[in-house]
């Protein structure tokens, strides 16, 4: 393990603070924007109106029941959704859950580097925390409402592992401690194991550390925090699986699991080879952010403590672990599809693959010294423009779905008003295709790709009336269900 020292300050970083500053601006401004033109996905309008109905706890029981055993998921999404209803205002929940997760990776970084300009420091961060939302796999699911919390998981999980190391903490930080437990055991099914072995490599440091004496290494303050820590996310985590509506879930088509070894095998490659294939194609945006961070390194008042381990050690070391850890977040997924899954399962892994990438540039800076501002500088203002393309593009983008979403609003409130009890025909949604680096790939490389990304998740109704009809007619207390008219494609114009 490597701690940070103070070396010399290097106060040169003027520029890389404007460059930062602008192109965080732009961020917020594209995410304001997408906000301001979200509206609510399948799952949205279902939640929405079950909570209308019924209480934060009972919205639970019955998820826990019918659904999936994610407690503390539901009741987060339950607060929300009554937060929504009471307001009559959904648009800015994004936005929100970007500051709270700002706020926790900000807290974590600070943590670590404690004496570099705090200004730099910050927009390093939340440069870092932009990419990782603007070049996720799944980047629909942060405007997703019910499952904005998918990417707080690995910050979490960091600032949870600071406090857990530390000896003392403030009152403040332990009630976050406690929440933070609650929430890495009771939300993420997929995600529990991974902070469970992590829990355990931190206890197996400690072990090594007091030269593998059990006794002494019990009586450490930071390994009794580890053992019962452990335990209640084991609680939480039982209470998660057992849950009823998990093998509800399971009894349904759209699950397929693995019978036999070798199915699992290919499975786990299938689904390791579909990760980087979405993943490959964000990698450039994830070097310029290591040249940022790199020559902030350069820069700045810290360098490592000397290690026994040499470069060729580390690498190999950090290599071993990361390969670890994409084996332990796909084994999920394989499980339960025999292959890839959902890609929102892999949010946490973007964060991941991004913090390996900078850990290897860092390494690499440490043993080989060389100075990358320029070049850094260069890929600030490359990311600029990209950012203002994203921009001009997708608000138009964005404009055009939401206006489809208030037509039809419109439209079905008039006919309800009006008394209409016969299925209603309407036309399809504007899909919100955005400007993706991989689809832009792939198109100058004349290939052809069967799927292109959206700003949102699409949910819209079928030429006879499904499920979506159904929770939308419940949300707006229609006398009808609504369906695509037969003479139109979903084809955007």
């Amino acid at each position: 393990m490597f701690k940070i020292s103070k070396i010399q300050k290097n106060k040169k970083s003027d520029l890389t603070i404007i460059l930062l500053t602008i192109l965080n601006s732009l961020f917020l401004i594209y995410y304001f924007i997408l906000a301001y033109y979200n509206r609510p996905h399948y799952d949205d309008i279902h939640f929405l109106w079950k909570l209308k109905e019924i209480s934060i706890s009972n919205f639970v029981s019955d998820m826990y029941l019918d659904r999936s055993g994610r407690f503390i998921g539901y009741f987060i999404n339950a607060v929300i959704y009554k937060i929504i209803l009471f307001f009559d205002e959904y648009r800015f929940f994004p936005i929100i859950f970007w500051f709270i997760g700002i706020v926790i990776f900000w807290t974590f970084t600070k943590t670590i580097f404690t004496k570099i300009s705090r200004f730099l420091l910050l927009n390093v961060s939340v440069l870092f925390y932009n990419l990782f939302i603007f070049t996720n796999i799944d980047f629909s699911v942060f405007y997703w409402l019910c499952a904005m919390y998918y990417y707080l998981s690995m910050p979490i999980l960091l600032l949870s592992l600071v406090y857990i190391n530390k000896k003392k903490l403030k009152i403040s930080q332990k009630i976050l401690l406690c929440f933070f437990i609650i929430f890495l055991g009771g939300s993420l099914e997929s995600f529990t194991p991974i902070v469970l072995i992590m829990l355990f490599i931190n206890a197996l440091y400690y072990f090594s550390e007091y030269n593998f004496n059990f006794i002494l290494t019990l009586k450490d303050i930071r390994v009794k925090k580890i053992i019962c820590i452990t335990l209640i996310i084991l609680i939480c985590y039982f209470i998660v699986v057992i849950a009823p509506g998990n093998f509800l879930r399971l009894s349904l088509d759209e699950f397929k699991v693995p019978t036999k070894l070798f199915a699992f095998s290919l499975g786990l490659t299938e689904a390791i080879i579909n990760f980087y294939y979405y993943f490959i194609f964000y990698v450039p945006y994830y070097l310029i952010m290591s040249l940022l961070v790199v020559n902030v390194y350069l820069k700045s008042t810290y360098t490592f403590h000397k290690t026994r381990f040499n470069y060729k050690q580390l690498v190999l070391g950090t290599f071993v672990i990361y390969i670890f850890y994409i084996l332990i977040s796909v084994t999920p997924s394989v499980i339960l599809w025999s292959g890839f899954g959902i890609q929102r399962n892999y949010t946490h892994v973007v964060f991941t693959s991004m913090l390996f990438i900078i850990v290897q540039s860092l390494l690499f800076v440490h043993f080989h010294q060389k100075y990358l501002e320029v070049i850094q500088n260069i890929g600030i203002v490359t990311l600029t423009v990209i950012m203002i393309i994203n921009i001009a593009n997708d608000t138009i983008s964005a404009q055009k779905y939401a206006k489809s979403v208030d037509k039809r609003i419109e439209q079905v409130l008039y006919l309800n008003k009006e008394g209409l009890k016969n299925d209603v025909e309407v036309e399809p949604l504007y899909i919100p295709y955005t400007v993706d680096i991989k689809d832009f790939t792939l198109s100058m490389i004349k290939e052809k790709h069967t799927s292109k990304a959206v700003l949102y998740y699409i949910s819209d109704t079928d030429y006879v009336p499904n499920e979506y009809a159904y929770h939308l007619s419940k949300f707006y207390n229609l006398n009808f269900k609504i369906k695509l008219k037969k003479d139109n494609h979903k084809i955007n114009e």
